[in-house]
């Protein structure tokens, strides 16, 4: 009996796990594997904000892009719930109203890629 309810309790917990919503897992865990992005965004003012605004501040929490294989596959990246944010998303914060609007060769650089 006692095995029956740990292996239930154990059904549950790992239920609830995965219908857990996405977290923050912090800029240092994309490192990781965003060296390059990291570095340039490293370099940038939003690294210098109070709050910081990092990776997961414009793509979200990072909590589902432990497997490997969701960030090698856009779509899979995306459905986990990946933000690639475009001028528009990033014009509410670079709006007209502020000291530095959102720019064509600003977002151009937001921060820097691996050569293909």
């Amino acid at each position: 009996m006692l095995l029956i309810r740990s292996m239930a309790l154990g059904l549950v917990a790992s239920a609830v796990a995965l219908t857990a919503a996405p977290t923050k897992v912090g800029a240092a865990a994309c490192k990781m594997c965003h060296k390059v992005q990291f570095e340039s965004w490293n370099a940038s003012a939003h690294a210098k904000t109070k709050p910081v605004l990092d990776c997961e501040a414009c793509h979200g929490p990072g909590s589902e892009y432990k497997a490997v294989k969701v960030m090698k596959d856009p779509a899979a990246a995306k459905k986990a719930g990946l933000i690639m944010p475009d001028k528009a998303q990033c014009a509410t914060c670079h709006g007209k109203h502020m000291v530095s609007p959102m720019t064509d060769a600003m977002f151009a650089k937001v921060h820097a890629h691996k050569k293909k």
